[in-house]
């Protein structure tokens, strides 16, 4: 096991594997304070450069108790490792006025194990990605983002092309303030827009986007539980 700031120190030509090399055998593993939570973007992009075997939360993510900072940074944590397909093992803690935040959340790779204060465990067989692939991702084009939602309460195909839609959602990605994507008329409605569509989730006075980019197109019934792994790229380059 390795943690980031190892990881970072491996970030150097000396360090990286080159392409065709051994597969990396080390796990990183991530507290939850936010000194050792990397921006979700940032970790993606060291990933890329010095590949894991997988990303490992130790602690279970109590979403009745972590501030309201942490929560949007750990989806978005979990949201990119299954972006690039790196496995990602946690566990999560909801309190019982929480259990909506499941529907919102099992797109992306299932918890170990889910605890519910006062109630007990739910089956992570619940989680709709243990058996569903790709319910909710976006691939970027141009000057538009596609967002496609599987979700069966939200089945649909989203162009998102209002440059101020794009400012937000994109902001959303590594878990921002909701003042910040709220700055002024034109960004809070395009933000109430978003949530009232599924597309961003606000946590207290934070927020985050929740579809997973689809950089690589999947193959196989090897990338269910949520992990877009790279299998191939989709050949008509109009999206990424």
């Amino acid at each position: 096991m390795l943690d980031i700031d190892e990881l970072k120190a491996r970030d150097s030509d000396e360090g990286r594997v080159p392409a065709g090399g051994r597969p990396a055998t080390e796990t990183l593993t991530l507290g939850l304070d936010r000194a050792e939570l990397p921006v979700a973007t940032e970790l993606a992009a060291l990933l890329h450069r010095v590949p894991v075997a997988g990303v490992r939360l130790p602690e279970p993510a109590d979403f009745s108790a972590l501030p309201s900072h942490v929560i949007v940074r750990i989806i978005a944590l979990i949201r990119e490792c299954s972006s690039i397909g790196t496995r990602v093992t946690w566990s999560l803690t909801l309190g019982a006025e929480q259990l909506d935040l499941v529907p919102r959340l099992d797109h992306l790779p299932a918890p170990d194990s889910i605890t519910v204060l006062e109630t007990g465990h739910p089956s992570v067989g619940e989680w709709r990605s243990s058996s569903n692939f790709g319910l909710l991702y976006f691939r970027k084009g141009p000057k538009f983002l596609s967002v496609v939602d599987q979700r069966p309460e939200s089945s649909r195909e989203i162009i998102v092309d209002d440059p101020t839609q794009m400012a937000v959602f994109l902001l959303g990605l590594e878990g921002c303030a909701w003042a910040e994507v709220t700055r002024n008329s034109q960004f809070a409605a395009a933000a109430r827009d978003l949530v009232n569509k599924g597309l961003v989730m606000r946590v207290g006075d934070h927020c985050v986007t929740l579809p997973v980019h689809m950089r690589s197109w999947p193959l196989g019934a090897a990338l269910l539980g949520g992990t877009l792994a790279a299998a191939g790229k989709k050949s008509d380059g109009a999206t990424e």
